[in-house]
């Protein structure tokens, strides 16, 4: 790997429907560096706008607790009871660390308003483990 791993922040909540459309959250879109919409593959947030990062973290503990700070900002707004529920925050979390800790992508998403709008949470490790050779689009500093 490039130098040390950081993560960079992502966030998107958005309608359902383009979230649903796989050709906007795609790289072969000629529109893709500058929609918003959360790309299949995590790692292809580091292809778009520098402008998108939510923030960057050079430490496993900061990382953790702003993915989680943002899954209970919107946990009630979740159209899965479970999924507001304590126990699946926690899951959600905890799995979080885990790929922090192995250097990978931490990843949430989230149905809401009965299925009319989508909430991602994303951490995107940087350089990326599946994809190194994407530049880094703001290092740390």
């Amino acid at each position: 790997m490039k130098g040390p791993v950081h993560h960079h922040a992502y966030t998107w909540i958005g309608s359902g429907s383009d979230y649903g459309t796989d050709s906007l959250r795609r790289p072969t879109n000629a529109q893709f560096s500058t929609l918003s919409v959360a790309p299949i593959e995590p790692a292809n947030w580091l292809l778009k706008s520098p402008k998108m990062i939510k923030g960057t973290f050079t430490e496993a503990a900061a990382a953790l607790a702003w993915f989680e700070e943002q899954i209970r900002a919107y946990a009630q707004s979740f159209d899965s009871d479970y999924q507001k529920s304590e126990a699946a925050i926690r899951s959600h979390v905890d799995g979080a660390q885990e790929s922090i800790k192995i250097q990978r992508d931490a990843v949430g998403g989230w149905w809401m308003n009965g299925g009319s709008s989508f909430y991602s949470v994303q951490l995107v490790a940087c350089p990326n483990f599946f994809r190194l050779e994407y530049a880094c689009p703001q290092p740390p500093g």
